[in-house]
Order: C-alpha cells, then sequence, then structure tokens
C-alpha cells in the first residue's frame, strides 16, 4: 500500500529500471507488458529514466544516421545507459576486487585485483591507486560489498571476525572519498542474492548461501531482502555444528565455517589424505577426479545440509541456491545437498525443494542496491512511509 503519490511513482521507475536490467533492451510495449503497467504510465518513467541519464533509447539494427524502414519506423528499444558506469569494490578476505561497470552490468574497465592487506591504512593506500587506473570520473554512484555485519543505515562495519581491521566507520568514510560519488556499503552475501533475483530468473522467495572464505546466507522473501531488526541476518557460517570442536574467528568453536569454508574443507582434506601442506588447487583437481565425494566430503555437505534445513523449517521457503566453492567442486555435490536437506526439512514432506547452483553476481546485486538506495531515491515527503528496499 502506497501512502503517496510519489512513492507509486518510485516503485514503478524502480520495476521497470529491474526489467531493464535483467532483460537489456526492450520496447515501451515489452517494458508495458513485463511490468503490467500502463502504456501511459510506462512512457512517463521511460521519459524520466532518459531525462535523468540512466536509460538510452535507440532504434534497433540501426546507426543513428541509418535511413528508416521503409515499411515504417521500429519500435525504438531502451536500455540502461551503457554510458554511465559505477566503481565497484568487493572487498575480500584474501583478495579485493576494483572494476567499473556500466549501468547494465557490462565491463567498463578492466578489473583490478590485489592481496588484502592486513591493515585499514595499507588497504586504503593500495585502494587510491588502484582507483586512479580505472578511470571514471563522476559517477553517478560507487557501491562496495563487505564481509561481516553490517549496519547500512548506520555506514558502520559492527563485526568482522576474517577482516577485524574493517570494523567501525573508518573504512567506508574513507573509501567514501575516493570518488566524487554518493556510496554505498552492502553486505556481500546479500549483494549476491539481489544479483541472483536481478537477474531476472530467481523464484519470488528463496535462501541464497555462499561458500567462500566464510559461510554466509541471505534471505529473499516476497520479493525482497529480508532484514530483522538488529543489523544481523543470514549469518548461517556461525552456527554450531554438534561435535566439531574447531576453533572459530568469530570467538565460538564448532562452527559451521570452520567445516565448509575453504580453509575448513582444505584442513579435512589434509586430515583425510595425510598431506599437512597439500594446497587448494590440488584439493579441488582430487575432488574432480572422483567418482563421487569421499566420506570427508560427505560429512561437511551433511553438516551444512542440516543447518540450511533449520533455516527452511523456520523461514518456510522451499528454494535453495548455493553459491561459491563447495558446490563447484563436484558434479555430485548440489545433488547431495538437495538429498540431504531434504532428510532435515519438513517442508520436502509434502512439497517438493528446489536445490540448484548458482553464479555469483555480486556486480549485478550492487547495481540493484545502487539504484534503490542511491539513484532513484525514496521521495523525503514521504517520511517512515518508506518503500520496500533492496538492501
Amino acid at each position: 500500500m502506497y501512502l503517496h503519490p510519489s512513492q507509486l511513482r518510485v516503485a514503478n521507475t524502480r520495476l521497470i529500471f529491474r526489467v531493464l536490467l535483467a532483460r537489456g533492451g526492450c520496447s515501451r510495449a515489452e517494458l508495458a507488458r513485463r511490468t503490467g503497467l500502463s502504456p501511459v504510465t510506462t512512457g512517463k518513467v521511460v521519459d524520466e529514466l532518459l531525462a535523468a541519464g540512466l536509460a538510452a533509447e535507440a532504434e534497433p539494427g540501426r546507426t543513428p544516421d541509418a535511413p528508416a524502414s521503409p515499411m515504417g519506423r521500429p519500435p525504438r528499444i531502451v536500455s540502461l545507459n551503457p554510458d554511465r558506469s559505477i566503481p565497484i569494490l568487493e572487498l575480500g578476505v584474501r583478495e579485493s576486487l576494483l572494476y567499473a561497470v556500466d549501468l547494465a552490468g557490462a565491463p567498463a574497465a578492466p578489473v583490478e585485483r590485489f592481496k588484502t592487506p592486513a591493515t585499514q591504512a595499507a588497504f586504503v593506500r593500495l585502494l587510491r591507486s588502484r582507483a586512479r587506473r580505472i578511470g571514471i570520473s563522476e559517477p553517478p554512484a560507487a557501491m562496495v560489498s563487505v564481509p561481516g555485519v553490517l549496519d547500512a543505515s548506520a555506514e558502520r562495519i559492527l563485526f568482522s571476525p576474517n577482516l577485524p581491521w574493517t570494523q567501525g566507520r573508518g573504512l567506508l568514510t574513507a573509501i567514501r572519498g575516493l570518488w566524487k560519488a554518493p556510496t554505498g556499503a552492502v553486505q556481500e552475501i546479500q549483494a549476491l542474492a539481489l544479483g541472483h533475483q536481478a537477474a531476472g530468473d530467481a523464484p519470488e522467495s528463496f535462501v541464497l548461501v555462499d561458500f567462500g572464505d566464510g559461510v554466509g546466507g541471505a534471505v529473499i522473501t516476497g520479493g525482497h531482502l529480508l532484514q530483522g531488526p538488529l543489523p544481523l541476518c543470514g549469518e548461517i557460517g556461525h552456527t554450531g555444528v554438534q561435535g566439531n570442536r574447531r576453533p572459530c574467528a568469530c570467538g565460538s568453536t564448532g562452527c559451521l565455517e570452520t567445516l565448509v569454508s575453504r580453509a575448513g574443507l582444505l584442513q579435512s582434506y589434509r586430515a583425510a589424505r595425510r598431506r599437512p601442506r597439500a594446497a587448494w588447487a590440488e584439493l579441488r583437481a582430487h575432488v574432480a577426479e572422483c567418482r563421487s565425494p569421499e566420506p570427508w566430503l560427505l560429512r561437511s555437505i551433511d553438516s551444512a545440509a542440516v543447518v540450511i534445513a533449520g533455516a527452511i523449517n523456520l523461514l518456510g521457503i522451499q528454494h535453495i541456491v548455493l553459491t561459491g566453492d563447495l558446490p563447484s567442486l563436484h558434479p555430485a555435490v548440489v545433488g547431495e545437498f538437495g538429498e540431504r536437506i531434504s532428510q532435515h526439512a519438513l517442508i520436502a514432506r509434502f512439497a517438493k525443494l528446489d536445490c540448484r547452483a548458482a553464479g555469483r553476481r555480486r556486480a549485478l546485486g550492487l547495481i540493484a542496491a545502487a539504484a534503490d538506495r542511491i539513484l532513484l531515491p525514496e521521495p523525503e515527503t514521504v517520511g517512515a512511509a518508506r518503500l520496500p528496499s533492496a538492501g
């Protein structure tokens, strides 16, 4: 329910922006069909996006100076503006990425990859030098994804067990000063969930679990990112696993992350194969050559499946999306996850659980978040009656 006409206008604009982000170029008639908006409303929204420089329009298959078709003018195609670029920083535990994409998600500058330094001062110095290389001036927005617990409204990283030097407001403040543009921060797994949604092929509600240097989750329900009263949601990796005595960087013992993060999987592999110096590349090659996952890997999968099933039982969501290192190790991993989650999730007794792997679409999610928070902000006149936000 919208309490002010400006709310409805912003909601319609965001809807068309999301369709263009997922579909690419569309005619105005196709946008009206896909959004359910009237042709008049669609035309007004498109005109506003064009005037704001967020969209561009061209006739299909023609250069600007080419003659019109003798059969009549073809419909003009609307797309997100390829000439407007957004710098994106993916802050990672081992490696960070800095690059730029246009509003449709296409690369606008080569990716700058660098090992994440051990201090905030060193990181900011390195980031400044890399920012000059991508050469983006006066962007409409800049976006950063961060691990840990992020309070986006307070612009503060509350807790980051794997990168404790990022905690507080200092890092985000320093990053914000790199570009003459509004800058937004998004928790890294939430950015993945928003990206999966923005790609246009996601169900209305799903749980995404990512396996990397850490293990995290995010929930989209009813088309919106699930947010609680506290800035803590989806930290599935810090759920304790019975019988697990491995210490976790968060200060606890037995967290799921210590079993199914990259470091946790490598620790299990080294113990099982009695190769204490084995590297991640060896683990990947060995698992890929096996006909089926070995017992040490199945135990880790089962531990993760039990935790995910607990989340499914609480949320009542039947779609699970797996991203990152673990689902890509072996073709049978996702199937094993599906079977084991079904064993423990009550919903599987009367409905079909859908468990699938997906690629990481973090940049797409950050563009979607930039649209909702910066490019298409909620009108100030609305006050407390806020639009549903993607972040």
